[in-house]
């Protein structure tokens, strides 16, 4: 039974604290990590106390592996010092292996969870979080609103024509960069509702054969991001003009370069259409 959960979430202290328990920081929306000949490592509590960081709104996140997991911001990240650097949380998606980008992932949710909820939504006072329970939440001194961390579901799906892939180019993409398509879900929806009416919204093609494929948290912004794969039923692409620019059918050898290699679900899907066409 040992590591059955990698990752164990909790509020409050699972173990001793030690030198080597990681410290996932952010400024601006970076992330500090060490980066030495292309190795990527989340600092720890040594490293963070050597560099006499000023941490603010410390939070335990859980354990790792056994090894205990805090989050926090902090007003500068000096670079340099331990090779410690600041990057994008998309960047990190590249570098470190899926669990520890889940983590910090979950970090930066709960601290613009916080932000976003610093005073009550009724009364308007300052919030606290809520103490001595195994609980993450916040809650009114005043009139005792309490609010918890909350996720949008959304979903993604990777079309398939034969033997080609829907990729589609959002205007919000670098230049020459396809994915496949994507959105919310919307009140009193299923997921395959969504999944139909997005596809149709983006491109006016009609699919069928809709097929859970995965699941996976997702921080831009606090998305739940359900997988599925479809087939082509009917239609001719013709992008909305709002989000989608350019959408299109590319064969598996047309693909390599169009898309960003990263541990999100949509590089997953992907890569499971290279792999099985």
């Amino acid at each position: 039974m040992k590591n059955y959960l990698r990752f164990q979430s909790s509020a409050i202290l699972l173990s001793p604290e030690r030198d080597e328990d990681l410290y996932f920081i952010f400024n601006n929306g970076k992330i500090a990590v060490n980066k030495s000949k292309k190795i990527i490592k989340i600092p720890t509590r040594k490293d963070i106390s050597e560099m006499g960081l000023n941490i603010k709104n410390p939070m335990y996140i859980g354990s790792f592996d056994n090894i205990n997991c805090f989050g926090g911001t902090c007003e500068n990240i000096p670079s340099g010092f331990k090779n410690l650097e600041a990057i994008g949380l998309r960047e990190l998606s590249y570098l470190v292996e899926k669990e520890l980008y889940l983590i910090a992932a979950k970090v930066f949710l709960l601290i613009n969870w916080e932000k976003d909820h610093r005073y009550c939504g009724r009364c308007g006072s300052l919030m606290e979080r809520k103490k001595n329970k195994n609980e993450r939440a916040l809650i009114c001194p005043k009139c005792g609103f309490t609010t918890w961390p909350r996720t949008s579901p959304a979903i993604i799906v990777a079309v398939t024509k034969e033997d080609k892939l829907l990729l589609a180019h959002n205007k919000n993409f670098e230049n020459g960069r396809y994915s496949v398509i994507a959105g919310f879900v919307e009140m009193g929806e299923t997921f395959e509702q969504c999944v139909k009416r997005e596809v149709f919204e983006e491109t006016r093609i009609e699919i069928k054969n809709i097929k859970y494929f995965g699941n996976q948290p997702w921080p831009f912004p606090n998305s739940m991001m359900i997988g599925f794969t479809a087939e082509y039923l009917s239609g001719e692409i013709k992008e909305d003009g709002d989000e989608i620019v350019t959408a299109g059918w590319f064969r598996k050898e047309e693909i390599c370069g169009k898309y960003n290699k990263s541990n999100s679900i949509g590089s997953q899907l992907i890569e499971n259409f290279i792999n099985t066409h």
